[in-house]
This record gives structure tokens, C-alpha cells and sequence, in this order.
């Protein structure tokens, strides 16, 4: 996927992945003396981790026996929901550092999110970066990250922030020099803007410049899919989750129905994600799989598209049996056309 600009020139090259697989891999110390040696050593014997002076008063001990020492390359393995952002036009460590604090704390602002629930890293490595990584850390994700690639506007909407945030004004681009409530003016990075606890190792780096006109021209860009040539079927294919969306999506397009101005939206205030959305008719469309089959789930389905319909939304459920699919469009035909 690409973010636009206006006059159609790439900003940003993004791949989203929805429950990618991370890996988190430590080689060891960073100031170890051989940067070819990787990893950490371990006594199985004691199952202690052991310093390199540890190591050395066990091989003392031994006597000059083999002693059961390894090295180990630690890692822990996780799924969540990713987003690489890689600047069209490259940026030095510096502009990367910028540029990944600002989104960060921008989408953070727009999606209101704790500091802990969005995590980013630059790769391969924070000497020479060429890509950001954002991945919600937060157990099941808020779904910000699908929301930021497929809902129209909402990369405006965080760069927007981001400008705001930075001191700038949202419109223009003018420097304020400072956040409203303080006196001395912000040079490059202040803990109003692009600072935080998490990012202290990038604190040398960070000049809220660097990425003043990337921002503004990110707030009027538009993110195009893979294939997309316009085909609005297609922009839906691409946001579906499952097969069995796409599956629904192909019924409805073979049957002449209106098809969804949205697939994947974020309803503000209910942490709900419907498969579709019919924007003009304020409608809801969620297509259940077997899983949804158990009570659990049952129940708390049903409890959240109660608070939409009392919201003032319409909620249309399908579940996985497509035998009830054309009762269902039939019922709903104010939704979805006559066909």
C-alpha cells in the first residue's frame, strides 16, 4: 500500500499485518568487547545466567574439567497486529527518529490510547533505519492500526494531530515555538511534543522540523490498496479479514445489492469493529463465523450490538450458514437495494 499526496507523488510505502508473528531476539550486550560473540551464557547445572566473571570462578573452580556452560540467544514470540511505515523519499536516523515519535504520540492522541498500548521500533536497527514498525502491545489490540490504513481520512486525522503536537499549526505549518502552556520555547524535541520516557535513547536525535513538511502533506494523502485501479470492490476485498467476508462481499455483489461503503470500520466510544458499514444508512454489518457459535461469545455479541442499535445504529448480524443470507438481504432491502 502507498499514502498519496494530493498531486499523487508517494509518500509513504505501508504494510499492514493483522496478527503478524513478531519475534523479539536479544544477541547481548550491546558494549560486549566481541561483536561477534552472541547471546547470553547459562549454567543448565544451577539454571542461573552467568556473567563472564561468574564464568571464569566456575572454570577456576573446576579445575580445567569441561564445565556444562552454553551460550544462549534468548526470544520471545508474539502475535499482533503490525504496521511498517517506510518513507518514499528516504530520511537520515534522525528524520526516522522524528517521524516514528510523532505518529506514535499522535495516534496515541486521535485514538486515545495509553503510552503502553502502541509500541514502536525502528528497522533493521536505530544506526541506519529505513522502516518504522508499529504494533498495538496491548493484548487483542484496539484496531487502530486496520483503522489507520483502511478508513479514508484517518492518516489526515493522526498527521493532523501530529502537527498540533509539534507545535505547529495544523493548517499552516506555523512554528508556535511552544505548547500553550509553556514559557520557553522548543527548539527541536521537548517532552510537550516529541519526548517521552520510552524514546530517551533518541533524545539527541529528535528535531520536530525534520518532519514539519512530510505532516502536511500527509494530512490530505490517500492510501491506495494493492490493485486498487478505483474498483471499489476490490478496495473491500483487500480490508476483508476472512474468507468467509469475502465470501459474503462476492454474494452481494452477484446479487446486484448495494455493496458497503466500509469494510474493517472502528465505531468511536464502543470498541466495535463491524465486518461492513453502510455509512448513509448508519448501518452495521457483522457476518459471524463458527466461533460466535459459543456461549460465551454468544452472549457478548449480543450485549454490544445492543449498546449500537441503542446508539442509533442498525445492526444487521449473518451468520456462517449462507442458506439464510438472501432472507437476510431481502429483510434489509432499504440497506441493500433491491438487487
Amino acid at each position: 500500500m502507498q499514502a498519496l499526496a494530493a498531486t499523487d507523488a508517494p509518500l509513504l510505502r505501508l504494510t499492514y499485518g493483522d496478527g503478524a508473528t513478531l519475534w523479539r531476539i536479544n544477541y547481548g550486550w550491546r558494549n560486549r568487547e566481541n561483536k561477534q560473540e552472541l547471546g547470553f551464557l547459562f549454567d543448565p547445572e544451577t539454571s542461573q545466567w552467568l556473567s563472564k566473571q561468574g564464568h571464569e570462578r566456575k572454570l577456576k573452580a573446576a579445575g580445567g574439567r569441561d564445565v556444562a556452560v552454553q551460550r544462549v540467544i534468548p526470544y520471545v514470540e508474539d502475535t499482533r497486529n503490525v504496521l511498517l511505515i517506510e518513507p518514499a523519499l528516504p530520511l537520515d536516523a534522525g528524520g526516522m527518529a522524528t517521524l516514528m515519535s510523532a505518529l506514535k504520540n499522535a495516534a496515541q492522541l486521535t485514538y486515545q490510547l495509553e503510552d503502553s498500548e502502541l509500541a514502536a521500533e525502528l528497522l533493521p536497527d536505530s544506526q541506519e533505519p529505513r522502516q518504522i514498525l508499529l504494533y498495538e502491545a496491548s493484548e487483542g489490540g484496539a484496531g487502530v492500526l486496520q483503522d489507520l490504513v483502511f478508513r479514508s481520512g484517518a492518516l489526515g486525522e493522526v498527521a493532523a494531530a501530529a502537527l498540533g503536537l509539534l507545535h505547529f499549526d495544523p493548517l499552516t505549518g506555523e512554528d508556535h515555538g511552544h505548547a500553550p502552556h509553556a514559557a520557553e520555547r522548543c527548539e527541536a524535541a521537548c517532552y510537550d511534543c516529541l519526548m517521552t520516557y520510552g524514546n530517551q535513547t533518541f533524545h539527541d536525535l529528535l528535531d520536530r522540523f525534520a518532519v514539519r513538511e512530510l505532516l502536511l502533506r500527509l494530512r490530505e494523502a490517500r492510501v491506495t490498496l494493492p490493485g486498487d485501479a478505483g474498483d471499489p470492490f476490490e478496495t473491500l476485498c483487500a480490508a476483508c479479514g476472512s474468507e468467509l467476508e469475502r465470501e459474503w462481499l462476492r454474494f452481494v455483489r452477484d446479487e446486484g445489492r448495494r455493496l458497503p461503503s466500509h469494510a474493517q470500520l472502528l465505531v468511536p466510544d464502543h470498541y466495535a469493529r463491524p465486518d461492513f458499514a453502510y455509512a448513509e444508512q448508519a448501518a452495521l454489518i457483522f457476518i459471524d463465523g463458527p466461533h460466535h457459535d459459543q456461549p460465551g461469545q454468544t452472549g457478548r455479541d449480543a450485549r454490544l450490538r445492543e449498546e449500537l442499535e441503542f446508539a442509533g445504529y442498525t445492526v444487521v448480524p449473518f451468520t456462517h450458514d449462507r442458506s439464510t443470507w438472501p432472507a437476510q438481504l431481502a429483510r434489509y432491502a432499504f440497506i441493500f437495494g433491491e438487487g
